[in-house]
């Protein structure tokens, strides 16, 4: 069907009688750089013929007098009995024809979002993972249609788990301002029947919504979670709190850091969640020095091995600064040495800048 469509805006087809004898065949030379390019194990430049694809599908792209390149790309996945030939496709569609046009064209999206639906979890394969990075970008269509059966496959568990993570992952603020994402992403992310790596990734993204209602649902979410039993929960909670430099939350957020920041299963998100609040743009109702103290108290917390404590070193560093300075030069002080060279590092880079 979707083949058909295609040749149809080519101005290739003829009828559903005459489909098959007149399905248009792939360019000769981009099929023997697709194919070559579906046999690497890897799709990296490890593997010589990626590297020549790379070259080739780039060269074509530019060149003007080869035509349907893209359709040619597409028509691949949807013509594919092969994972990791759809996966090839997608990968120059991805990196190499250079033009995001094809993100206006609905049943391009419907014939990767068929892809993604054939493919079944494997551990050692990434097919998914690409199918679904290139789905994403239809995530900002205008077509309603798409978008309900994107978001349906976001929700369905029984799509292949690396594609479904990384919809979630490429989800931001202009896609969030269709209908139904948003509230599909908390939804998820407050589901205890669904897997916690889905429910991270969720937590990982919504708080990038700038609509003022979803804002706050996305603040009350985190702020809600901040007690949860799990560590990872907890932790990606705190880390989107930061993001959205939260006034509502970040006295909890203090509270939950000096509760749980010497913990080696929270420095790494309680840093941050610091590292957060303090960078970029100060924000009206956020103490930046209650962040810092609460970093220094840490980074001095001699339970927590000096590994651990290292993390805020970082967040001293955001704070900068006199008061910054300061810190980091006692920490350079240290008999540590996973201390005091970050720290002295960290300092460096302060000086650095002026």
């Amino acid at each position: 069907m979707f083949t058909s469509i295609i040749l149809t805006s080519c101005g290739g087809g003829k009828g559903k009688d005459d489909e098959k004898s007149n399905v248009r065949k792939m360019d000769a030379k981009l099929d023997t750089l697709i194919t070559d390019l579906a046999a690497c194990k890897e799709q990296n430049t490890n593997c010589a013929d990626y590297t020549k694809a790379s070259e080739g599908i780039a060269a074509m792209a530019k060149d003007t007098t080869v035509k349907n390149l893209v359709d040619d790309l597409f028509n691949g996945i949807a013509q594919s009995t092969s994972g990791s030939r759809s996966a090839a496709c997608a990968h120059a569609i991805n990196f190499w024809v250079g033009s995001s046009d094809h993100y206006k064209n609905p049943t391009y999206g419907r014939i990767v979002l068929n892809a993604l639906k054939k493919e079944k979890y494997d551990e050692n394969s990434y097919v998914g993972s690409t199918l679904g990075q290139l789905l994403s970008g239809w995530l900002v269509c205008n077509d309603e249609a798409l978008l309900k059966d994107i978001h349906a496959a976001i929700k369905d568990k029984n799509i292949e788990k690396r594609g479904r993570k990384e919809l979630i992952r490429l989800s931001g603020k202009n896609s969030f301002t269709k209908p139904g994402l948003l509230d599909l992403l908390v939804s998820l992310a407050n589901d205890p029947n669904e897997s916690e790596e889905v429910r991270i990734a969720c937590l990982g993204v919504v708080w990038r919504a700038e609509e003022r209602s979803q804002y706050q649902k996305v603040e009350d979410m985190y702020v809600g979670f901040l007690i949860s039993p799990s560590s990872a929960i907890v932790g990606a909670s705190l880390e989107g709190l930061g993001y959205m430099k939260s006034v509502k939350g970040y006295n909890k957020v203090l509270e939950t850091v000096e509760k749980l920041g010497a913990s080696e299963d929270y420095c790494s998100s309680t840093s941050r969640s610091l590292t957060n609040y303090i960078s970029y743009e100060a924000k009206e109702g956020i103490d930046t020095k209650k962040a810092f103290a609460l970093a220094v108290k840490m980074v001095n917390n001699k339970t927590l091995k000096p590994y651990y404590r290292s993390y805020y070193v970082y967040t001293i560093e955001a704070y900068g600064g006199k008061e910054g300075q300061s810190a980091l030069a006692k920490l350079g002080a240290s008999s540590e040495k996973e201390i005091a060279d970050p720290a002295k590092q960290a300092l460096q880079r302060l000086k650095d800048k002026k």
